[in-house]
C-alpha cells in the first residue's frame, strides 16, 4: 500500500513540477554544496554512535566501538538495494564480529527506525512550524496535517521511552526481544538522532543557499530536508527512498525557489547524501578494528 501511495506522490510531483515548469538556467554555488557534504559526513558518525548505545543498552554486552561503527556505516550504503532488504541483512550477518546475536542486531535496527521515525517527524514538522511563515512553498506541503502528524510522532516517541516494556503484548515483546524491564529506547538515542536530523536540516540550508534561496527561505525550508528522508523510508520497497524524497524536496521547494531551481536542490541533496555516506563509511574502515570481543 505504501509503495502505491509511493509512486501516486511521485506521479503528482513530477506533473506540478512540469505546471510549474519555467525555462531557465540554474546557477550552482558549488562552494556551497561541497559544505553540505560535512554535516552530513558528521551525522552519519552520530548515528552509528547512537546504534552502538542501544545494543550496549539492550544487550548488556561490551560491544566494540571500532567494528560496531564499521558495520552499521556498511548497513547503510546497503539500503541501497531495493526494498532495503540489504541493510539489516548487512547488520545482522555481522552480529558474530561485534560479539552479539544476529536475533538482537534485528531487534535493535527495528527499536532504532521506530525511534528515528518518530525524531525525525518531531524534529521536521516543529522546525516548519516555526519557521514556515516565511516560505509559502513549505506552507503548501504542510497544509492542515503538520501539527497533527507532530503530535503522532511525540506521542509515539513517548511512548518508546516511557512505556515499560512488560506493558506492550506479548507478541510484540517476543518480536522485538524485549526482556527484562525498562522502556524499550534509552533517551541517549533519541538525544543522537536529535543531533543527526540537525545534520540535515544544517545541510538543507546550504543546498538551497546554493541554488539561490537567501538566508531566510533557507532557514524556513531546511526542515523539508529533514521530512524528505523520513518520507522515503517510509516508502519501504523503494532503495533508499530514491524518487520520494526528492518528490518531497521538489514540491515543498517550487512554490519559493521555481521549479527548475527546486528539481536542481532535491537532485543535489540526493547526490550530497550518497557522497556523505562513502566518506563516512571510508574513514571507519581506516579505523576499523577487526580483533574478536573478549569472551
Amino acid at each position: 500500500m505504501l509503495m502505491v501511495v509511493a509512486l501516486l506522490f511521485v506521479g503528482y510531483a513530477a506533473w506540478d513540477l512540469s505546471r510549474r515548469w519555467e525555462s531557465g538556467s540554474v546557477e550552482v554555488d558549488w562552494v556551497l554544496v561541497f559544505v553540505s557534504v560535512v554535516p552530513l559526513a558528521i551525522g552519519s558518525f552520530l548515528q552509528g554512535f547512537g546504534w552502538i548505545a542501544l545494543i550496549r543498552g539492550t544487550t548488556k554486552a561490551d560491544v566494540p566501538t571500532g567494528p560496531a561503527l564499521s558495520l552499521y556505516l556498511d548497513s547503510q550504503l546497503a539500503r541501497y538495494t531495493p526494498g532495503k532488504v540489504g541493510l539489516p541483512v548487512v547488520r545482522m550477518a555481522g552480529a558474530k564480529r561485534i560479539g552479539v546475536a544476529a536475533g538482537a542486531v534485528g531487534s535493535s535496527l527495528a527499536l532504532e527506525m521506530l525511534s528515528w521515525v518518530a525524531v525525525g517527524g518531531i524534529f521536521g514538522f516543529a522546525l516548519l512550524s516555526a519557521t514556515s511563515q516565511h516560505s509559502a512553498g513549505v506552507t503548501q506541503v504542510m497544509g492542515r496535517w503538520g501539527l497533527p502528524m507532530l503530535a503522532a510522532c511525540a506521542l509515539g516517541l513517548i511512548v518508546l521511552l516511557a512505556v515499560d516494556r512488560r506493558r506492550f503484548p506479548g507478541f510484540v515483546r517476543r518480536l522485538l526481544k524485549a526482556e527484562g524491564t525498562g522502556a524499550l529506547v534509552p533517551p541517549v538515542l533519541p538525544l543522537v538522532q536529535s543531533l543527526y536530523w540537525l545534520s540535515w536540516a544544517a545541510h538543507g540550508y546550504f543546498v538551497s543557499c546554493s541554488v539561490g534561496l537567501d538566508g531566510t527561505g533557507s532557514i524556513a525550508t531546511s526542515g523539508l530536508y529533514v521530512l524528505a528522508p523520513v518520507a522515503g523510508f517510509l516508502a519501504l520497497a523503494v532503495p533508499a527512498g530514491v524518487g520520494v524524497r526528492e518528490a518531497v524536496l521538489a514540491v515543498g521547494l517550487a512554490p519559493t525557489l521555481g521549479s527548475a531551481p527546486a528539481l536542481a536542490a532535491a537532485l543535489l541533496s540526493r547526490g550530497v547524501s550518497l557522497v556523505a555516506d562513502l566518506v563516512a563509511w571510508a574513514v571507519a574502515r581506516l579505523v576499523r578494528n577487526d580483533k574478536a570481543p573478549p569472551k
